[in-house]
């Protein structure tokens, strides 16, 4: 180590993926140097694998298998500390991080806090509509849905036993599908258990858009719709969601009002950052709350980095920005690291994020999916519905077991390829 070398504070703001990928990268990378100080801070003690809380709403997913604790995590890790704590406002000015419950002052400042629920400013649907983001958000729903059967079991009226036993998905993105492949699987389930007739149930997925998942391509699209139908969820596109109340969802669609008798709606229509990073938008250059990146995803300020949800990067030849997917939350994160690692070593961060997307992979229930893999602008194929699934969650275990571990492989294993539904809880 070179004489004189004073201590370097990084800090970065969220334990996501992208969050606890980059601390992990940034120690081995700092490894050798001694005055390094790496700060993790996430308002949550546990990481949560978000692609799979779909599973945990219908008693398929376990928390072992979704939720893994971050102090733990970096037990072992002596250049990183992880504090739990939820940052309310970042000093740029000074560098200094402001927590509930500490203030960190940083020389390198890295934003990773990820996104929550966008209810598109609808009040009705905020109040009225169960998020669906994070583990207790599938708790919530799980535990809502077996109120509603044991609620309509003790019934005679017809149509309020139908209300109870409507089941709203908005959103029909990644994470709406997932969970409306789940609930077509789990309510048959919950019918024989309650002793209930299934054609008193609906399971509704809807989205302002023309097509599901319209980032995907047509095919893939039209694929995911036929699979859905098939498992019986009724499917409603250019539907706009006008309001929502504890007994009903309304939405407009070609010029119409539709309202749908309900007790339950589901809220997964899209997402925008975390309020911190919204907040520390008004200082940085910004689109749609979204942070911009140089190609060092560095922001307009050279010592704060941006990646992972929080980035709004368009890679050289696109017309877009990089998706909020785990790829992009994984290989923005290494590079991030690796420039603040050469500017704490006295060189210039110089590296250029070159995205390289792989491909998708989306559950529909336990035993179908979608999937297309290849190398973007080159290739790409699109897989059965069964390697889909198989694809899924090996690629799960593929982005889990490195950062968390191989104590923790096995559970993540089991998770994946073992985990049976559970209906009596």
């Amino acid at each position: 180590m070179r004489q004189g070398f004073q201590q370097k504070n990084i800090v970065i703001i969220g334990a996501g993926f992208s969050g606890i990928l980059c601390a992990q990268r940034l120690e081995k990378r700092t490894s050798r140097l001694k005055n390094i100080s790496i700060t993790l801070i996430d308002k949550n003690p546990y990481f949560t694998m978000r692609t799979e809380i779909h599973a945990a709403a219908t008693g398929r997913g376990k928390p072992e298998g979704i939720q893994y604790d971050l102090a733990e995590t970096f037990a072992d890790s002596p250049n990183v500390s992880f504090f739990c704590d939820e940052v309310t406002d970042i000093d740029f000015e000074n560098k200094v991080v402001k927590g509930n419950v500490n203030d960190y002052t940083y020389d390198y400042l890295v934003i990773a806090a990820g996104s929550q629920p966008n209810f598109f400013g609808i009040e009705s649907a905020k109040e009225n509509a169960l998020p669906f983001w994070t583990f207790d958000d599938a708790m919530a729903v799980k535990k809502q849905i077996n109120d509603c059967f044991k609620k309509a079991a003790e019934l005679s009226d017809e149509e309020e036993i139908k209300k109870l036993l409507t089941f709203c998905v908005v959103g029909a993105g990644l994470t709406g599908v997932e969970l409306a492949g789940e609930l077509a699987e789990y309510i048959p389930m919950l019918c024989v258990k309650y002793k209930l007739p299934q054609g008193y149930t609906k399971v509704l997925c809807i989205d302002a858009a023309p097509r599901c998942i319209p980032n995907l391509t047509n095919k893939l699209s039209t694929t995911c719709s036929s699979i859905l139908t098939e498992m019986g969820v009724e499917l409603q596109m250019n539907a706009k969601v006008v309001d929502v109340t504890p007994e009903a969802l309304v939405y407009e669609q070609l010029g119409k009002t539709v309202t749908v008798p309900s007790c339950t709606v589901v809220w997964s229509a899209g997402i925008t950052s975390e309020d911190i990073t919204i907040k520390a938008a008004q200082t940085l250059d910004s689109r749609n709350n979204r942070i911009v990146n140089l190609e060092t995803l560095q922001s307009s300020d050279p010592n704060v980095f941006v990646i992972g949800d929080n980035m709004y990067y368009v890679a050289k030849g696109k017309d877009y920005p990089v998706p909020q997917m785990v790829e992009n939350t994984e290989q923005s994160s290494v590079l991030a690291a690796d420039n603040i690692a050469d500017l704490i070593t006295g060189h210039k961060a110089k590296r250029a994020y070159k995205p390289a997307m792989h491909g998708c992979m989306i559950s529909l229930g336990a035993k179908k999916g979608i999937a297309y893999a290849g190398l973007e602008n080159l290739f790409m194929i699109q897989l059965p519905s069964i390697p889909a699934q198989l694809a899924k969650r090996a690629i799960n275990v593929y982005f889990l077991v490195p950062v968390f571990g191989l104590k923790n492989a096995l559970p993540i294993a089991k998770h994946e390829f073992l985990a049976k539904r559970d209906v009596e809880n």
